[in-house]
């Protein structure tokens, strides 16, 4: 099979760039075993815009870069963009930061109103949803121009519309292949089947899987720097819950706990906990990091009985562009060499902003040729984390 583009990896960063390809004429093809399988289906969903960045009141690098992101994600999701979003499911069209009634919460919030005003304004206390109206509840709401989106919803909406050009293959069984000076993509179909997929560019947004991916090439760590990652251990709980969508502020610079609402294929709510819990939680066994995770909300809902309720932990890690700190990248990382680029967008809002990089700096045939994978066997999306 011979394309123009060939993307190897289902997540939100190669759809994206699947998807702006394929209305400029350009013959892409996606290769992957399940869309979004890794980080992105164990994404929260939250299209941030740097609030949370500012929690000190600088205005950082990684501010300032994803500072745009809601508004392009929210043109797609009105459909007035190349990507049409439109048909997906918004979970909510902004987010709560909320402040205990400590000093330090409280002056966070303030540095985080400060740096970021233009994003965020404070909640009347006439409008606090039913949570936050509890006599014990002392601190601050904040609501965030921050959207928060069903991500099982968004792959299956760019499922549907990308179908053709989307190829289901056998991941642990594919891989390059050097041909001359370039490289070939040798495809293993479900069935066992090869296909060898000639392009003129291989981009590689398959997360942790482009660690594996370079590992069977002769590309050395000269051209490709490398990828680093950044573990979480996130933190389910199922019941009788209200649907909130919030940041929990402490003295830190990140949320004590980062905690977005889903409902499971039962139509039981299920909250997914990030922040603070999901970072410190990582290597150890998932008793002690649930056990945690409850102290910590006993702490900041001492009126909400949790008792009940079931608990569980997902891992997840995230790849990222190796940094010489290991700190986390401002902006997503991208990497060149012949006719392979390995790319991590760095967080799922970044996708925009690495498809427009990656077409103003790679060369990108546009042979305006029709769809190669009809009656091909397609991707499916994987199953959300809550439904596991």
């Amino acid at each position: 099979m011979q394309v123009d583009t060939l993307i190897v990896g289902g997540g939100i960063a190669g759809l994206w760039l699947l998807a702006e390809l394929r209305l400029q004429g350009v013959n892409a093809l996606l290769v992957s075993d399940e869309l979004g399988k890794g980080q992105t289906i164990a994404s929260q969903g939250i299209i941030h815009g740097g609030t949370k960045y500012a929690l000190t009141g600088k205005l950082t690098g990684a501010t300032l870069a994803i500072g745009d992101m809601p508004r392009l994600w929210r043109a797609a999701l009105n459909g007035e963009s190349a990507v049409d979003l439109s048909r997906v499911n918004i979970l909510t069209e902004s987010q709560l930061l909320w402040t205990s009634g400590g000093i330090g919460s409280r002056m966070t919030g303030f540095f985080a109103s400060k740096a970021m005003k233009s994003r965020m304004d404070a909640v009347p206390r006439d409008a606090y949803p039913e949570l936050f109206r509890h006599a014990e509840f002392h601190g601050g709401l904040y609501r965030l121009d921050e959207p928060v989106l069903d991500v099982p919803s968004l792959l299956a909406t760019l499922r549907e519309q990308l179908d053709e050009a989307l190829l289901q293959v056998d991941v642990q069984r594919s891989g390059l292949q050097p041909v001359g000076d370039v490289y070939r993509y040798q495809a293993v179909l479900p069935d066992g089947s090869e296909l060898a997929i000639d392009a003129g560019q291989i981009i590689l947004t398959a997360g942790a899987g482009n660690e594996a991916l370079l590992a069977s090439t002769s590309l050395s760590q000269r051209e490709f720097p490398g990828m680093q990652r950044r573990p979480l251990q996130m933190v389910l709980v199922r019941g009788d819950l209200p649907m909130i969508y919030a940041h929990a502020l402490g003295m830190s610079d990140k949320p004590r706990a980062t905690i977005t609402s889903h409902r499971d294929a039962e139509g039981q709510t299920v909250w997914y906990i990030g922040g603070q819990p999901a970072e410190q939680g990582v290597g150890k066994p998932a008793a002690e990091v649930i056990a945690a995770t409850q102290r910590e909300l006993a702490d900041l809902l001492p009126w909400m009985d949790v008792s009940g309720m079931k608990w569980g932990t997902w891992a997840v890690d995230r790849a990222e562009g190796g940094q010489p700190d290991g700190s986390r990248p401002d902006q997503p990382v991208f990497y060149h060499h012949a006719n392979v680029t390995v790319a991590w967008p760095t967080k799922l809002a970044f996708a925009p902003m690495l498809s427009a990089r990656l077409q103003s700096a790679l060369s990108m045939a546009k042979s305006g040729a029709k769809p190669v994978a009809s009656g091909l066997p397609s991707p499916p999306v994987a199953t959300s984390i809550w439904n596991v």
